[in-house]
């Protein structure tokens, strides 16, 4: 029991001599701090392990320079006896720098008298308190500080990554500090279709109703598969799977995500026609290659995002992408291929996208749904 929990403070004495306990008791004799065990050097470990001291008292007499400066190396890198108070007792001050170079806080000789010796205890006792109670409001300040950015996280990545990052300084560093990360990342874009005719024959709450049942339902799918979530723009969602953590399979983790977005959203396109009587469908583009992950704005406002060409044509596939489509690029085909995994590819013809002058090859995987419903660009 600690000594916040009790008015009476334990102590252990680190010797192998009968005349310093004898010495001790007679320091402590009807107070409130008692001998509570009684260990020679080796046995510290184990005596603090099975129930830890309020106070500790070496017999820096009995005890070999070594011996004492590896006690108290050990007690001082413990957590249970960190914050303990040490007090090197001894025969005469010879001892004094010795004691003190070991690591003690304080130190007596066995001619102190009882009332000083335990007013210099009791203020030992009560710095170790109050260093305690200040750890334990400290502690307690960066657990809330943790979860307070975990919960954060939580708004774009999953929980496990997010518990992931908290645990690796270098990947907070990367988030938080100014630098940017060249990276491997499999990017996705998911656009939803029919949006603008939506929004023109619904009121401004409605359509806010669904965007965020739109979002939910794409962002839980991400989530599920460990992706990041990097924007969300007016009826289209930028993802990442990759990034900030690696994932040697990324690209799988994107295609199979985007699988179950399509499924998914076409159950909650079917609900909104019966709900709304609109029409809308879910179109994605995936591509993979390197891009610069970071911190891109000003100092008044900062958003952790991707940027690079591997971005770009993953948003080129998504705008090509029918209503209940998904269109991949040849680089997460030929990933896939050296991965050695098959996710039924469908080749299409390439295509020249804009703003490129060369064609790519182009590949899909059937899903589940059947409709297909094709919406002009918004």
């Amino acid at each position: 029991m600690s000594a916040t929990l009790s008015a009476t403070y334990r102590t252990l004495l680190v010797s192998s001599s009968e005349a310093a306990r004898s010495l001790l008791e007679r320091l402590l004799d009807s107070s409130d701090i008692v001998i509570d065990d009684v260990v020679e050097p080796d046995q510290v470990i184990v005596s603090v392990a099975r129930r830890a001291p309020d106070l500790i008292v070496l017999d820096v007499e009995a005890a070999a320079a070594t011996t004492l400066a590896r006690v108290c190396g050990v007690l001082k890198a413990n957590p249970t006896t960190l914050l303990v108070p040490l007090v090197g007792l001894a025969k005469s001050s010879k001892q004094r720098l010795l004691a003190f170079e070991a690591g003690v806080d304080d130190f007596l000789t066995q001619q102190v008298r009882r009332e000083e010796f335990l007013v210099r205890v009791r203020s030992l006792l009560k710095a170790s308190a109050a260093r305690r109670q200040l750890a334990a409001e400290q502690l307690a300040e960066e657990v809330k500080r943790r979860e307070l950015i975990r919960a954060a996280f939580r708004r774009y990545i999953s929980p496990k990554l997010a518990d992931q990052i908290l645990a690796s300084p270098e990947l907070l560093d990367t988030m938080f500090a100014g630098t940017h990360k060249r990276t491997q990342v499999a990017v996705m874009f998911a656009d939803m279709r029919g949006f603008t005719a939506l929004s023109e024959r619904l009121n401004p709450e409605a359509v806010v109703e669904l965007l965020n049942e739109f979002f939910k339902l794409l962002t839980d799918i991400t989530f599920e598969y460990e992706g990041t979530v990097f924007s969300m723009a007016g009826d289209s969602l930028l993802v990442g799977f990759g990034v900030p953590v690696a994932q040697e399979d990324g690209a799988e983790r994107s295609i199979l995500a985007a699988k179950l977005m399509l499924e998914k959203f076409a159950e909650l396109a079917h609900r909104w026609t019966e709900r709304y009587g609109v029409e809308t469908g879910l179109g994605i583009g995936i591509n993979v290659g390197e891009v610069i992950a970071g911190n891109v704005g000003s100092p008044a406002y900062m958003n952790y995002t991707i940027i690079g060409d591997t971005v770009n044509v993953a948003s080129r596939l998504g705008q090509r992408a029918r209503a209940g489509e998904m269109l991949f690029s040849d680089a997460v085909k030929n990933l896939l291929d050296k991965r050695g995994v098959d996710v039924g590819a469908m080749p299409l013809p390439s295509l020249v996208l804009r703003g490129r002058s060369s064609p790519i090859g182009i590949f899909c995987v059937p899903t589940s749904t059947s409709e297909r419903v094709d919406f002009r660009p918004n």
